[in-house]
């Protein structure tokens, strides 16, 4: 029975100083200094076998992505297809690797029970969040987007419904905070989700759009979207990946729709929560020299205010643990985890 990490080793080491890292204790509110072995891990938390598969099948090849092509990059972030590929499962097998009988994390779930679609009890939560490791397991298995994509139509795990809908669909950002100060933290769960004022309403809104005038691009983003705006996965302490929803599309600069956002956040900044327009322009896809696709993302920098908000955010969902390289590097995070609390 091996120990088994949730969030990978390879990944943690990007959150070091020193080759140490800086382990917090939410409930306890205490802090020790730890070896990346012996963090965000449980010893048979997965079985031998599929801790082998994990490794195997998908953090191998995205620590090689990682290494070579992203986290070391200054201004520019160039992927192929086959990368893309690599990127978009390990998306989807962060939010599935680590246990949420509640569903807590699961936003479609979540908007389902506030809507009284469905009952919050353990009878539903079990049907649908299905077998744990079967879920993974159907991912890791996965050789092209079109498996996973039918995996949304066939399964009735939500889970997978949901994570591989988002991580599918959404469009990649890519944001420094080298400039601010202030560090992103990595936690128990490896990532969170966001539904702000936007959250269902941007789905409405692009099915009251179809109602007056049928748009075959509102139709396409419609079917794409979620009540989910955008998803953060921390890569490094300067780095992190945001998975937006593509209905943020018709927010851009360009676009040729007139958006009225909600009262209580008037402006996509509030909407978000943090950025602009800007910091969530798509990547610019374009046809190299041997004729294959390429995925350029322009790294957008962060200001602290920023940061502090999507650390907010991460601190908050996760189970008990969040961990960092240096402290004086995420007071302003702590006290805006506290607002949001509040």
């Amino acid at each position: 029975m091996v120990n088994s990490h949730f969030v990978p080793q390879f990944l943690l080491r990007n959150f070091c100083k020193d080759e140490k890292i800086q382990y917090f204790d939410i409930s306890e509110k205490t802090v020790e200094q730890r070896s990346t072995k012996s963090i965000f891990s449980e010893r048979g938390y997965y079985p031998d076998s599929l801790e082998k598969e994990l490794c195997y099948k998908i953090e191998a090849q995205f620590a090689n992505v990682l290494n070579k092509k992203i986290v070391n990059e200054r201004y520019k972030i160039i992927l192929n297809p086959q990368d893309m590929l690599v990127l978009k499962k390990y998306l989807i097998i962060t939010m599935l690797r680590v246990r949420d009988e509640n569903l807590d994390h699961n936003i479609w779930y979540r908007e389902l029970i506030k809507s009284e679609i469905l009952p919050e009890d353990d009878a539903t939560k079990a049907l649908l969040g299905g077998d744990f490791y079967d879920a993974i397991n159907k991912v890791l298995n996965a050789n092209d987007i079109d498996v996973l994509l039918d995996m949304t139509e066939k399964e009735r795990n939500i889970n997978l419904f949901a994570f591989i809908k988002d991580a599918i669909y959404s469009y990649n950002v890519f944001v420094r905070t080298n400039n601010c100060k202030e560090d992103f933290v990595i936690t128990d769960r490896g990532w969170a989700g966001y539904r702000g004022p936007m959250g269902v309403k941007k789905l409405n809104a692009m099915f009251n759009m179809l109602q007056i005038r049928y748009d075959p691009f509102i139709d396409m983003l419609l079917h794409m979207s979620s009540p989910q705006d955008y998803a953060i996965y921390p890569l490094s302490s300067t780095l992190a990946l945001i998975a937006v929803s593509p209905a943020f599309k018709i927010c851009l600069p360009g676009a040729p729709y007139n958006i009225i956002y909600p009262d209580e956040a008037p402006t996509l900044s509030q909407c978000l929560g943090f950025g602009t327009s800007d910091t969530i322009a798509p990547s610019d896809n374009k046809i190299n020299r041997d004729g294959l696709k390429e995925f350029h993302y322009t790294i957008k920098q962060l200001i602290m205010k920023d940061v502090s908000f999507l650390n907010g955010l991460l601190i908050n969902q996760a189970d008990r643990y969040f961990a960092y390289a240096d402290e004086n590097r995420i007071n302003h995070s702590l006290k805006e985890c506290e607002r949001l609390r509040n």
